[in-house]
């Protein structure tokens, strides 16, 4: 099956960027998540945070996805930080242990207060 795409917003904020996905984060979506923070790394933004607002549906490939990005940006001197006030996203993180470690708040800026300084 071909790579579903989700639609992110990328916007720039003092110090980080944002990424804003539309749509589900699962096993057909997730790669196009993975390439952007790809990109961001390459263009030297490893300080990212994901707002999961718009994400009305994310699996195991998209909780997987975030996790590859906290290990990609931290190895690149950043960090990724996300932004999210679902219910069922925040039980995916406690439930797994994601949110041990990684910055995870209501709000986009609460979020990037969290970076771990490198």
């Amino acid at each position: 099956m071909a790579q579903q795409k989700v639609d992110i917003q990328i916007e720039d904020a003092e110090g980080y960027r944002i990424l804003k996905p539309a749509g589900d984060l699962d096993v057909y979506t997730v790669g196009s998540l993975r390439d952007v923070l790809g990109k961001m790394i390459e263009e030297e933004s490893p300080h990212v945070v994901v707002d999961l607002d718009g994400v009305p549906f994310m699996d195991s490939s998209g909780l997987g996805a975030l996790m590859g990005g906290v290990r990609r940006m931290r190895e690149a001197g950043g960090d990724l930080a996300v932004s999210c006030t679902k219910e069922q996203h925040l039980k995916l993180f406690s439930i797994t242990g994601f949110g041990e470690g990684v910055s995870i708040a209501p709000t986009v800026e609460e979020a990037a207060a969290g970076f771990r300084e490198a």
